[in-house]
């Protein structure tokens, strides 16, 4: 089969938004001067410290006041760039991780909306053949759905949730339990995998209502066939609540920080994730 050529990112702007292409705001300029990059913070499986997969992070220019995912978003917002940002996110995320040919799996940032924007510029059998054409699997690759807002129409993401499957796609729901990621969204979207929310895993040991709180999201999983990650694990106390709670996968910096190069899925036996493991294990 004949391989497609990558798409420009000159060509990017264009079919996203004008307004990005052509916009005087510093988030604007940011993008088209090819100042925005990725990082990769790894994904952990818990009961064998191999590292199960990367999520893809945006980042501003180092040193700079618009470094942090939180100011650029707020760029976006002030605007009027936010879906048309997130899209263009999601591009640099693809193609940043084709040119390392790490080959693994990739959670990629986007929210419900900004997802339906999404399957309404391109078919389905489009979005399959973009995603190769930067040098990644369709099948390595995890949307996972944030919530910077409400979700506009359902019924349009539930037909574009069928188009990402559709693709060969999985889905994520992030940060569930921060009052964003709602119920709700779960149970139409039923994604394969749940992120819960920092709040509920740091410290837990020493809040048995959090405790109590993952033990029932863990039941709401159960129902739903839904395989959970737990966010923010940043001491060897959490980790070792989350073990004994049986979450297959974790993230924090205790398990990595993000960082611009990665490495392929390590055995038991390498990485600072695994050393955590096998210290708890000792």
């Amino acid at each position: 089969m004949a391989s497609i050529a990558p798409i420009a990112c000159e060509q990017v702007l264009t079919f996203l938004s004008p307004a990005l292409r052509h916009g005087q705001g510093l988030l604007a300029k940011l993008v088209r001067s090819g100042r925005l990059h990725c990082v990769f913070q790894p994904l952990v499986d818990l009961r064998s410290g191999n590292i199960h997969a990367h999520e893809a992070l945006i980042r501003g220019p180092e040193g700079s006041a618009c470094y942090a995912p939180d100011v650029l978003l707020d760029l976006a917002r002030r605007e009027q760039l936010l879906q048309e940002f997130e899209l263009f996110c999601a591009y640099t995320a693809l193609q940043t991780w084709g040119q390392l040919g790490t080959g693994g799996r990739l959670f990629v940032n986007i929210s419900a909306n900004a997802l339906v924007q999404a399957l309404s510029l391109s078919s389905t059998p489009r979005l399959a053949s973009v995603v190769r054409s930067w040098g990644v699997k369709a099948r390595m690759v995890v949307l996972e759905i944030t919530e910077h807002e409400r979700v506009a129409d359902m019924a349009r993401l539930c037909h574009a949730v069928q188009s990402v499957r559709a693709a060969g796609m999985q889905l994520a729901l992030d940060d569930f339990g921060d009052g964003r990621s709602s119920l709700r969204v779960w149970s139409e979207i039923k994604p394969d995998f749940v992120k819960i929310d920092k709040y509920f895993v740091r410290d837990i040991s020493a809040q048995s209502q959090n405790w109590q709180m993952v033990q029932a999201i863990k039941g709401i999983a159960q129902v739903f066939g839904t395989t959970l990650i737990a966010e923010g694990i940043e001491t060897t106390a959490d980790l070792q609540a989350m073990r004994e709670l049986e979450i297959p996968y974790g993230q924090g910096w205790l398990l990595g920080r993000p960082a611009r190069h990665t490495q392929r899925a390590t055995s038991c036996n390498d990485g600072q994730a695994a050393l955590q493991l096998e210290a708890l294990a000792a």
